[in-house]
């Protein structure tokens, strides 16, 4: 009888075992915190057009939808601009995205004023049914020794949060700097961005993740003339490591305009279109 037991519990113990490594690798074969990464970094850079949108003086640059409405607005302190997408009862149709809602900016300066303080939340704000949470502070550090201006860009408590109500929870923090396009004021088509730092988060099954730019973002704004494009990363790679598994390394194309991205784990490259 003895013999039995443990012939029996080595069978069950083989069986977890196994179990257990097919298991992982499921999980190490799969992209959804890489996905769901892309979901909000793409997210938060189209919230800074948008709020870049809101900081060009002149009214033609601006489309029919949203309303930009400007209170209390007074050089010696803070102000406020709300960005209000509704247009006769429906959704905003703007750069290919169906939004409502609105987008609360409080500034201490221009966009371009070095030292300005520019934050950024939400009220009801979705985007093609997206639930977007959390706050965005971008602060201008003036010129580096290349001569471009630079910001730097926090997204914290950020939540996008699904019509099924899963949620991708994020949060950054990234250091741009305006390469070109800096003197063409009221035209954003020929500006271009570089993007370094890191962020993290978790997933909508609760993984977490985080995430290190190992080589540069390039941001590039001309991938939105045609307004439907929605993304402006045409170059770069990434390192998004989830909590406990084997490192992705996202690449983020060679300079293409488009929504396409490549995801390399273990030595297998997956391709994602992500918008």
């Amino acid at each position: 009888m003895k013999k039995i037991t443990i012939y029996i519990s080595s069978i069950l113990l083989s069986i977890f075992i196994i179990s257990s490594c097919q298991e992982d690798t499921i999980i190490e074969s799969g992209t959804s915190s890489s996905t769901q990464h892309l979901i909000a970094e793409n997210a938060f850079n189209d919230v800074v057009r948008i709020v870049e949108d809101a900081f060009i003086d002149n009214g033609t640059s601006k489309f029919d939808c949203p309303e930009y409405i400007l209170k209390n607005a007074d050089s010696s302190d803070m102000d406020t601009m709300e960005i209000i997408f509704e247009q006769e009862n429906a959704d905003c149709l703007t750069y290919g995205k169906l939004r409502r809602g609105k987008i609360i900016i409080t500034f201490t300066g221009k966009y371009r004023d070095s030292l300005s303080v520019i934050t950024t939340t939400f009220d009801q704000y979705y985007v093609n049914n997206k639930w977007i949470q959390g706050t965005m502070v971008v602060t201008n550090n003036g010129v580096n020794e290349s001569g471009n201006m630079t910001f730097s860009i926090e997204v914290k408590n950020a939540k996008i949060i699904e019509s099924g109500g899963k949620t991708i929870n994020w949060e950054s923090m990234r250091n741009k700097e305006w390469i070109s396009g800096y003197n063409t004021f009221v035209n954003h088509d020929d500006d271009k961005y570089l993007i370094s730092g890191f962020s993290s988060g978790n997933n909508t099954s609760g993984q977490e993740f985080e995430v290190n730019i190992t080589k540069d973002l390039l941001v590039d704004l001309s991938c939105l003339e045609d307004h439907s494009n929605s993304c402006v990363i045409t170059s770069g790679e990434a390192e998004l490591i989830p909590n406990g598994f084997s490192t992705r390394i996202i690449n983020y194309g060679d300079s293409i305009c488009d929504c396409n991205y490549s995801v390399t784990l273990n030595g297998t490259e997956y391709f994602l279109v992500v918008d």
